[in-house]
């Protein structure tokens, strides 16, 4: 298992930096943009970038399975019961342009979120912002990555020296949520972010340049390769009540770890 998961690490790299190629291509060109539902969008770019990913991972992989944001919702879940009920089922767990609403509006960041599923737990995950070209992946038990250099958590132990991050749901009820626990949060911490892609957001907790992060409305492929990255990073991942993550999971805090605890209590009501 050792050597087909570093294969597929190997392939998720490539993967993730090819659909990044197509992500900067077309963002210097107009671009087609369609409402999925409200505060919902996706672009040509989005279709694209999951097109150049699915070739690359299955052409190496035919048997594994490939599931997407831009995919159908029936089968997704057709694909999350085999994969649960397999120990052996490879599950490619995919957003091709995570961030965009950025991307439309010619902001940064936006990322490419590649993991892999596997006997109940994300196994590698790769997160590749195109326009800084930094490539965040991790490998369960062997470390995370930034660029090929290993990355840690930060050190910081005090919350009131603490860099905080969210996103904005697209539910009115989420974001008003969300908007009470950020304001308790930022009331405390040095500064606080919002950067609008969670995957580099939890990115950036594993590289030490967010120390607490919470988003309260993720689906699975936003979350699941860079939660891999925070752990195998040193960091701590929970929902608001502090029970352990999974992809099933809506509701994500994560953090340095040292400073977990403190930032659970601002979800206590």
């Amino acid at each position: 298992m050792g050597d087909s998961l570093s294969q597929r690490f190997q392939i998720a790299v490539k993967a993730a930096r090819a659909a990044g190629k197509v992500l900067a291509d077309k963002l210097q060109h107009g671009r087609e943009i369609k409402f999925k539902g409200r505060r919902d969008i996706v672009t040509d770019a989005d279709y694209a970038a999951d097109r150049i990913i699915r070739e690359t991972l299955l052409a190496r992989f035919p048997n594994d399975q490939f599931l997407s944001e831009e995919g159908d919702a029936v089968e997704r879940q057709q694909l999350w019961a085999m994969a649960d009920e397999s120990d052996h089922l490879a599950l490619w767990v995919v957003d091709p342009l995570d961030g965009t609403t950025n991307y439309s509006r010619n902001l940064y960041p936006f990322t490419t979120s590649i993991a892999m599923y596997q006997a109940g737990k994300v196994q590698v995950g790769v997160v590749y912002d195109p326009i800084s070209k930094e490539l965040y992946a991790a490998e369960r038990g062997r470390g995370a990555w930034l660029n090929g250099k290993l990355i840690r958590v930060s050190g910081k132990t005090n919350f009131e020296d603490s860099v905080v991050g969210t996103e904005w749901a697209r539910s009115p009820q989420v974001r008003r949520r969300t908007a009470k626990i950020f304001s308790r949060l930022t009331e405390v911490a040095m500064t606080a972010r919002v950067f609008g892609s969670a995957a580099i957001s939890l990115s950036y907790i594993a590289a030490g340049r967010l120390d607490g992060y919470f988003h309260l409305s993720l689906s699975p492929w936003d979350v699941a390769a860079a939660a891999l990255i925070i752990e195998e990073a040193g960091g701590k991942v929970t929902n608001p009540h502090g029970q352990p993550w999974s992809v099933h999971s809506k509701e994500f805090v994560a953090s340095n770890g040292k400073l977990h605890g403190k930032l659970l209590k601002y979800f206590k009501s």
